[in-house]
């Protein structure tokens, strides 16, 4: 589910709820894509189609910190579309097929439960 949230986010360009999903290194990275999309009146469309894995392909501990790292292998379409809604990039009619990465983080010494993602990798 967090996958989908998080990517949803960035698509929408909703920052407040990035800020709080994500590391602050991510959250700059996500933030500077967003503001730029937003100077050239772009928007971002993402539709899941479903996921073909979602699985736990490494577990750490370092100190006082869990890291989890979770491979997802998803089919999706992603369009980025101007101002006018003509699409600048991707194809409304292609399914891709993606892979990726995510290493997800939580301090033992937090009282929330709550994951941070700190890593992406295609």
């Amino acid at each position: 589910k967090a996958f989908e949230i998080i990517t949803s986010a960035f698509n929408r360009g909703d920052i407040a709820t990035l800020k709080v999903l994500v590391s602050a290194d991510i959250y700059q990275k996500m933030s500077d894509i967003i503001k730029q999309r937003q100077n050239d009146k772009i928007t971002a469309e993402t539709d899941f189609i479903g996921f073909d894995k979602a699985e736990i392909i490494k577990a750490d501990v370092d100190g006082n910190k869990a890291l989890v790292s979770v491979e997802f292998v998803s089919e999706q379409v992603n369009l980025l579309r101007s101002v006018e809604g003509e699409v600048i990039e991707g194809d409304e009619n292609y399914i891709q097929n993606i892979t990726d990465v995510w290493t997800f983080e939580r301090s033992f010494k937090s009282k929330s439960s709550g994951w941070l993602l700190v890593s992406t990798k295609k």
